[in-house]
C-alpha cells in the first residue's frame, strides 16, 4: 500500500508539474514574437528599405491597427488577412519598439472604439447580417495622423509598402520638385460648366503621378516653357509633340545644369486625346511624338514613325470581326528575361505590357553611354505606325520582318553631356496684343554639363496610362487602384531611383503572393498556338468562299441563287474541312485539358501522400534504432 501510494503521489506531481510547465510557456510566449520565414522571396520578412526607414524615426508615433477580429459572420479570407497585418505590425513595432508602438482595437458596435474608428476616418464594411466590419490602420505623430480606411486583401502584394509609405511621409519633408511637361493630361483635366451639364465628370490625374505625390512635389510646366525653375530636381518629359526652339533648349539647359531628366516618346499614343479627335473627324491623326534635335546631338537612334514589333513577346488581344484572338506582336508582354537585372530597379520586374512602342539604339560614334534597362528579343523588326490604321493585327504581324536586332525600349543615357544649341535661341515674338512671356533675366549659356548627366528614356506613354497599369474598383464609395501588371513600379521605381529614395523602391520590388503554376500556363500557351494555326485556316478558307458567294448570279425578281456544279462541289468540300478542322481542334482542347487535369492529379497525390510517407519512414527509422539499442 506505501509502495502504492508512493507512485500515485509521485504521479500526481508529474502531472502537476507538467500542468505548470505548460501554462509557463503558454505564458512566457504570450510575450514573444518570432516567426521563420521559409518563402523563396521572404515575402513575410520586412525589406532593407523599410528597416532603414524605421531605423531613422526620431520622434514617437503610435500604430493604430483597428480590427473586427470577433465577428462570427466574417470571411475566412478577412480573417486571415486580418492576422497577417497584425503580425506585421509586430515587426514594424520590434525595429524600433522605442519609437513606436503598437495598439490594436476591436471596434465593436457603439463602443468607444468603435466612435475613434469613424472619428480617425476608418470604413467599415456593412455585412449582410447587418454588422460593421472595420479593418483600418491610424497611424499618429504628434498633432499629426494618417491613415489607410481599408486595409483590402487585393492589395496584399503593397501592404508593406503602404504602411512604409506612411512613416517616410510622417518622418521626411518633401524637399524635392518634379517637373511635368506633357501634351497629354496626365495631371488631370476639370470639367467646365457646360460639360458638367452634358454629364462630363473632371478626369483625375493619372494614378503614377498620385503615387509620385506621396514622396515629391508635382509641378505642371507649360509646353511652350522657355526656362526650367531652379528648383525642379526632375523634369518628366511625356509625349513632346512639336516643342519649339526654346522649349528644347530650355530642356537642354536644365540638363547641362545638373537636373535629372525623364523622357517618354511614343511612335503612337492610343492615349493622346488630340490624335483620337483627328481620328474621329476622318483626319489622319498625329499620334507620334519625339525629341528629334536632342535625341541626334546625343547620337540616339529612334524613329518617331515606326512601331517595333517582337515575335517572341507578343500579347493575345482580341482583334474582333472573323479575326477573333490573336497574338499582337506589337503589344508586347515582357517577362523577367527583358529586364536588366543588375539594377535593383528592375531586377524584381516580372511582368510588364508596353502598347505599340518605339526602339532606341545608340550610334558608335557617340561619347555617351545607353545602359539597357528594357530590352527586345532579336526576333523583332519595325513597321510604319499608320499600317495600324488600315491592318489587322494578323496583316500587321506579317509585315513583321525580324532583323536579328534588339532594341533598347527603355534605359539610362549617361555620361558629360555638351549642348545642341550654340547658344540661345530669340525668344519668340508675341502674338495679337498679348504680351510675351516673361522669363527674368536670361541665365548664362551653359556648352557643357557641370557634371556626368543621367536621362531614363522611354520609347512608350500609353503603359503608364491607367488603362494599361491598374485596374479601379469601388469599395464604399471610394475608389481604389489595383496594378494589373508591373508597368506601374517600373515607373515610380525609376522616378524614386532618380531621385534619391531608393528605400522605397526597394519596397515597391517584392516578391508575388500569387504564383500561378507556370507549367499549366507553358502547356495552355503551346495549346493556344495549335488552335491559332488551325483558326487562321478556317478563317482562310472562310473568306475565299464569302467571296465566291458574293459573286453569285441572283435571279431579278427573286430570292433564288444560281449556283453552278462547281460552285455546289465548292461548297460541300469546305463543309466537310470546315467539319475535320473543327474536330481537330476538339481534339486538341481535350489533349490539352488531360494534360492539365493529369498534372494536377499528379500534384494533389504528392501533396496527400508525401508527408505521410516521410512520417512512416522516420517512425521506422527511430523505431530500428530504438530496437538496435535495446538488442546491444
Amino acid at each position: 500500500m506505501k509502495k502504492r501510494q508512493k507512485v500515485l503521489g509521485s504521479t500526481a506531481i508529474s502531472i502537476v508539474l507538467v500542468l505548470i510547465i505548460i501554462v509557463a510557456i503558454n505564458v512566457i510566449s504570450a510575450g514573444l514574437y518570432s516567426r521563420l520565414d521559409i518563402t523563396e522571396e521572404n515575402l513575410y520578412t520586412l525589406s532593407e528599405g523599410t528597416e532603414n526607414i524605421v531605423e531613422k524615426i526620431a520622434t514617437p508615433l503610435t500604430l493604430k491597427y483597428y480590427l473586427s477580429k470577433n465577428l462570427e459572420s466574417l470571411p475566412i479570407v478577412y480573417k486571415n488577412y486580418g492576422k497577417k497585418i497584425s503580425e506585421l505590425l509586430n515587426e514594424y513595432q520590434n525595429l524600433n519598439p522605442e519609437m513606436i508602438r503598437l495598439e490594436t482595437y476591436d471596434p465593436k458596435p457603439d463602443s468607444d472604439e468603435e466612435v475613434w474608428a469613424k472619428k480617425y476616418g476608418l470604413s467599415g464594411v456593412d455585412l449582410s447580417n447587418g454588422e460593421k466590419f472595420y479593418m483600418g490602420l491610424v497611424i499618429t505623430q504628434e498633432d499629426r495622423e494618417l491613415n489607410i480606411p481599408m486595409m483590402d486583401p487585393r492589395r496584399e502584394q503593397f501592404l508593406e509598402y503602404d504602411i512604409t509609405q506612411m512613416l517616410l511621409q510622417l518622418s521626411q519633408k518633401k524637399d524635392k520638385k518634379i517637373g511635368i511637361l506633357s501634351s497629354i493630361p496626365v495631371m488631370g483635366v476639370a470639367a467646365n460648366r457646360m460639360q458638367q451639364m452634358q454629364g462630363q465628370r473632371n478626369q483625375p490625374k493619372w494614378f503614377f503621378i498620385q503615387e509620385l505625390e506621396k514622396t515629391f512635389k508635382i509641378e505642371t510646366i507649360a509646353s511652350a516653357a522657355q526656362e526650367i525653375a531652379a528648383d525642379i530636381s526632375i523634369l518628366i518629359v511625356i509625349h513632346p509633340k512639336k516643342l519649339s526652339e526654346n522649349t528644347l533648349y530650355a530642356i537642354d539647359q536644365f540638363v547641362l545644369k545638373g537636373g535629372e531628366l525623364i523622357v517618354l516618346v511614343d511612335p503612337n499614343a492610343r492615349v493622346d486625346p488630340t490624335a483620337a479627335m483627328m481620328a474621329q473627324m476622318g483626319q489622319m491623326p498625329q499620334a507620334s511624338s519625339d525629341l528629334e534635335k536632342l535625341f541626334k546631338h546625343w547620337g540616339v537612334d529612334y524613329q518617331a514613325s515606326k512601331i517595333l514589333g517582337d515575335k517572341e513577346h507578343p500579347t493575345r488581344v482580341n482583334a474582333g470581326g472573323s479575326v477573333g484572338v490573336v497574338s499582337y506582336t506589337l503589344w508586347h508582354s515582357l517577362n523577367r528575361d527583358s529586364f536588366e537585372q543588375d539594377l535593383i530597379a528592375t531586377k524584381e520586374l516580372e511582368d510588364m505590357l508596353l502598347i505599340e512602342p518605339g526602339g532606341f539604339m545608340l550610334q558608335k560614334s557617340s561619347p555617351l553611354k545607353l545602359q539597357p534597362l528594357i530590352k527586345s528579343s532579336t526576333s523583332t523588326g519595325l513597321v510604319e505606325n499608320i499600317m495600324i490604321r488600315f491592318a489587322d493585327p494578323l496583316k500587321i504581324n506579317n509585315q513583321v520582318k525580324p532583323t536579328g536586332k534588339s532594341y533598347i525600349l527603355a534605359g539610362i543615357l549617361s555620361g558629360k553631356l555638351t549642348s545642341a544649341f550654340s547658344k540661345r535661341p530669340a525668344a519668340p515674338k508675341s502674338e495679337g496684343k498679348g504680351q510675351p512671356e516673361k522669363i527674368g533675366q536670361p541665365k548664362p549659356h551653359l556648352s557643357d554639363g557641370i557634371k556626368e548627366s543621367k536621362i531614363l528614356l522611354i520609347t512608350d506613354v500609353d503603359f503608364i496610362s491607367d488603362n494599361y497599369s491598374v485596374e479601379q474598383f469601388n469599395l464604399l464609395g471610394q475608389v481604389y487602384s489595383q496594378p494589373k501588371n508591373d508597368n506601374l513600379t517600373f515607373m515610380v521605381n525609376m522616378v524614386e531611383f532618380l531621385g534619391g529614395a531608393g528605400e522605397m523602391m526597394g519596397i515597391r520590388s517584392r516578391g508575388r503572393f500569387r504564383r500561378p503554376f507556370t507549367h499549366f500556363l507553358m502547356l495552355e500557351k503551346n495549346a493556344q498556338v495549335k488552335y491559332q494555326a488551325a483558326e487562321s485556316r478556317i478563317t482562310t478558307q472562310l473568306k475565299e468562299v464569302q467571296e465566291k458567294l458574293s459573286k453569285l448570279n441572283v435571279q431579278k425578281g427573286t430570292n433564288k441563287i444560281v449556283l453552278t456544279k462547281e460552285q455546289i462541289e465548292k461548297i460541300k468540300q469546305f463543309k466537310e474541312e470546315e467539319k475535320k478542322t473543327k474536330t481537330e481542334l476538339r481534339k486538341i482542347r481535350k489533349l490539352l485539358r488531360q494534360d492539365i487535369e493529369s498534372e494536377k492529379t499528379n500534384l494533389t497525390l504528392i501533396n496527400l501522400t508525401i508527408v505521410p510517407i516521410l512520417l512512416i519512414l522516420t517512425g521506422l527509422f527511430l523505431y530500428y534504432r530504438r530496437f538496435r539499442k535495446k538488442s546491444n
